[in-house]
């Protein structure tokens, strides 16, 4: 009985013949190429137990790495499960993170310098005690802090901080120095400045070094590149390395695998360039495509056949990655039977998505697993919202608490309490420069030397004050006695709008680089929490419960057959029915997305892309994608992702002909009252397209065939080369 047989009859595992031919491949480069749902940690498994069945290799030889400590610990309870009983030799199964931490403390006693790691959990008791004096807690969240505002004099916001991060491990992972520092974007000002000064603290720091998670990384590739010994060492101990989800591996985890591997270069790379969405923690797909540029001699292997999902899931899938130019060229297929095609569900507004959402998780099986899929952690609170109302238990992915402790929550929430007593200078002094009354700093310390018995605006009426300024805090005292007596809904709004809230926002984003349409955002996910309460401490109460529910969801797992998950997190699940949602132009893709690619930068628009392929494919029998026409008052386009799909699903109304030629009388010509963003328009040259921007002298239109086209308005509307929509027919 040869080895197939044996595992089949073991474990009940019947490989094709491509899994089989990926096993046997044991000798030099391997490039193994698996589509969503293909087996490939099982694959790898097999492929693992050949090498210990078959060819007699040890244990101690074979280095197995994966991306996650959860993946690591996946394969090797798999492995226990295919090979309990067959061999005691136990395979090391590891992140490139710890075996790189491995070696970096290897050298560190070697060379005998002391070190500390500064990264890991921090309490919110330690966040708010922070540090004072010259002293700072060797924590890398304080570190950053007290760099930022030296160098800034200023601050840190929680999003700076959190974007702080992300570049600092961005550069890092892609091993980026000198001038390129400053070619990243990042919208933290003076951020490759505070990353010198970051990296001489830790490195001058008295007489060991510090060290964050990242700098195992670094610190690795040059002790192996640098230390003949060391990597030698290792170098001869594993003469076989296999590794898993390599398309989420950074340019320096690229790097230490490729030193690790020579001379033998017996290498089993395993992943999926379509499936590559963590370039913003410094993954690059090129070093899969250029894998045979890397390895003399490779070979390429590619397990198109996916055992999770049905025939339309995959098929549409298969389609809609296409659309990328920088990946391997492949045919995913199923033998699964046929279920219901994808589903284009297009509502008129954000409220009703949720509430769509909603009923049909009520009247889905409970034997069903479901996901919803979100861009967003902040995508989640209204919608944790709606299905804590309608009782429907959860379990989420992702906890991620930090909204309700954002600054703008805390602003909203200040702002009511104001309106309960204006006396409270210690509350205005967090608001001031919030709203429309132009109080000053030298009146925030006038106001608090004076007595707190009456309201802060009669104090300061009573003082001398420019004219223009009488007006506007009569008026904010009047306005902020309305909000007291208001629903919570209408008071954001009035508090957006009246008191000029959202103005003020506006002009710190233009001043301080802030994300407008993340904070916005927030401020909307507000309004829809409110929407229904009856009183201000009601809707103070409703964030303290949903931030609860969030918080202790993590003990749902095995109760609900609800997730709730980021289009990144769900990678690697699968589920019975999945919802897309939010599925509008700057959410799916992002606003940075599109603006990126129409400035012909590609490479993010490719990773959006795949970002929305890996939501597809977590679906088994039931994928539905979700859009909506106004989030408030605003309208917003469906996304371009949804327009490609439905071209794959409903191709006959995608492949709609225009009768006729128009002409300058013709009724259906655009004329410019007529342009609005989001409008499906049609052009005499490039065919269908939708408005993405319009600007009075210039119209962008992404055309289904013909891309994103910059036009001149005028000259569209002088020679007739624009009209509606509704000329379009099926033919």
């Amino acid at each position: 009985m040869d080895f197939f047989e044996r595992m089949e009859e073991k474990t009940g595992v019947c490989l094709n013949d491509v899994q089989k031919q990926a096993v046997v491949h044991t000798e030099g480069p391997l490039l193994l190429l698996a589509s969503p749902g293909s087996g490939k940690t099982t694959t790898l498994n097999m492929k693992i137990g050949y090498l210990l069945l078959e060819k007699k290799v040890r244990a101690d030889q074979i280095m197995a790495v994966t991306f996650s400590k959860a993946s690591a610990q996946d394969m090797s309870d798999r492995f226990d499960s295919f090979f309990s009983g067959l061999t005691e030799d136990k395979v090391y199964f590891s992140t490139i993170h710890s075996f790189a931490f491995k070696v970096v403390r290897e050298w560190l006693r070697k060379n005998r310098q002391d070190f500390l790691i500064i990264e890991g959990n921090i309490s919110e008791e330690e966040l708010k005690k922070g540090f004072n004096g010259p002293d700072i807690p060797l924590h890398k969240h304080f570190i950053l802090k007290k760099l930022f505002e030296d160098t800034n004099g200023a601050q840190i916001s929680d999003d700076d901080m959190d974007e702080l991060m992300t570049y600092i491990s961005y550069v890092k992972n892609r091993m980026i120095s000198g001038k390129g520092l400053e070619k990243v974007q990042v919208n933290v000002k003076n951020a490759a400045s505070i990353f010198h000064s970051y990296e001489q603290f830790k490195n001058h720091h008295e007489d060991r070094i510090l060290l964050d998670f990242d700098d195992m990384l670094t610190y690795c590739y040059h002790i192996l590149l640098e230390d003949e010994e060391i990597l030698s060492k290792y170098q001869r101990q594993f003469e076989y390395i296999l590794t898993d989800e390599s398309q989420d591996n950074s340019v320096v985890q690229h790097k230490i695998v490729e030193l690790l591997a020579k001379p033998h270069n017996n290498l089993c790379v395993v992943a999926d360039d379509d499936q590559s969405i963590f370039m913003w923690r410094g993954s690059d797909v090129k070093n899969l495509l250029q894998f045979e540029k890397t390895f003399a001699n490779a070979t390429v292997m590619t397990m198109s056949q996916n055992y999770r999902s049905s025939q339309e899931i995959v098929n549409t899938s298969n389609q809609f990655i296409k659309r990328n130019q920088n990946r391997y060229p492949k045919e995913m297929f199923t033998e699964n039977p046929s279920a219901n095609s994808v589903q284009i569900k297009s509502m008129r507004s954000y409220e009703d998505q949720l509430k769509y959402v909603t009923e049909e998780i009520k009247r889905s099986g409970w034997d069903e697993e479901i996901a919803v899929l979100y861009r967003n952690n902040s995508s989640a609170v209204p919608l944790v919202d709606k299905l804590d109302k309608a009782g429907i238990p959860f379990y989420m992915k992702d906890i991620d608490a930090k909204f309700f402790k954002h600054w703008i929550v805390e602003d909203m929430l200040n702002f009511m309490r104001f309106s309960y007593n204006d006396r409270r200078v210690d509350i205005l002094e967090r608001i001031h420069t919030k709203f429309n009354a132009y109080i000053s700093k030298q009146q925030i310390a006038f106001l608090k030397k004076k007595p707190t018995h009456t309201s802060v605006f009669d104090t300061l009426l009573d003082s001398e004050l420019p004219s223009y300024q009488q007006k506007y805090i009569t008026k904010a005292k009047q306005q902020f006695k309305n909000i007291n007596q208001m629903e919570p809904a209408k008071a954001i709004r009035t508090i957006r709008e009246k008191l000029g809230y959202d103005r003020a926002i506006t002009n710190m984003c233009e001043k301080y680089g802030f994300n407008a349409e993340h904070l916005f955002g927030i401020l909307d996910t507000l309004e829809e929490i409110a929407e229904g309460l009856g009183s201000l401490k009601g809707f103070a109460d409703r964030l303290k419960e949903l931030e609860k529910l969030i918080q202790t969801s993590k003990y749902n797992k095995s109760k609900s057959k609800l997730t709730l998950t980021t289009f990144h997190s769900a990678k690697g699940l699968e589920f019975d029915r999945v919802y897309m949602t939010d599925l509008v132009d700057g959410v799916v893709p992002s606003k940075d997305d599109m603006d990126r690619y129409r400035n012909k930068e590609y490479g993010p628009m490719e990773e959006a892309t795949r970002l929305f392929y890996v939501g597809m494919t977590r679906a088994r029998n039931h994928l539905e994608l979700l859009s909506y026409n106004y989030k408030g008052n605003e309208r917003v386009t469906e996304s371009i992702f949804v327009q490609n799909v439905r071209k794959i699903v409903q191709p006959k109304s995608a492949n709609a002909s225009v009768k006729g030629t128009p002409h300058s009388s013709d009724a259906s010509l655009m004329q410019m009252d007529d342009m609005d963003i989001g409008e499906e328009v049609v052009h005499k040259k490039f065919g269908i397209g939708a408005i993405k921007v319009f600007n009075g002298e210039l119209i962008g239109i992404e055309f289904e065939e013909a891309g994103y086209k910059e036009l001149n308005v005028g000259i569209c509307v002088e020679n007739g080369l624009l009209w509606k929509s509704d000329k379009v027919t099926e033919g």
